[in-house]
């Protein structure tokens, strides 16, 4: 987030912004960040399932 001292800030008075048009903005750089780190499915590659096991009836001990 740039400074009010950076000189490359300029101000926008809020009559001159949409939020909707920025929420989107920031919607769309978020979504293309998550893009680059990675996707979900190399994610869950990573995950194993473990096998089940069912719990011996109540006489078999």
């Amino acid at each position: 987030m740039k400074s009010i001292l950076d000189p490359t800030f300029k101000y926008t008075p809020s009559v001159q912004t949409d939020v909707r048009k920025t929420f989107a903005r920031i919607r769309r750089e978020l979504r293309a960040q998550e893009g680059r780190m990675g996707t979900e499915a190399e994610i869950r590659a990573n995950v194993v399932s473990l096998a089940r096991r069912q719990a011996l009836p109540a006489g078999a001990r």
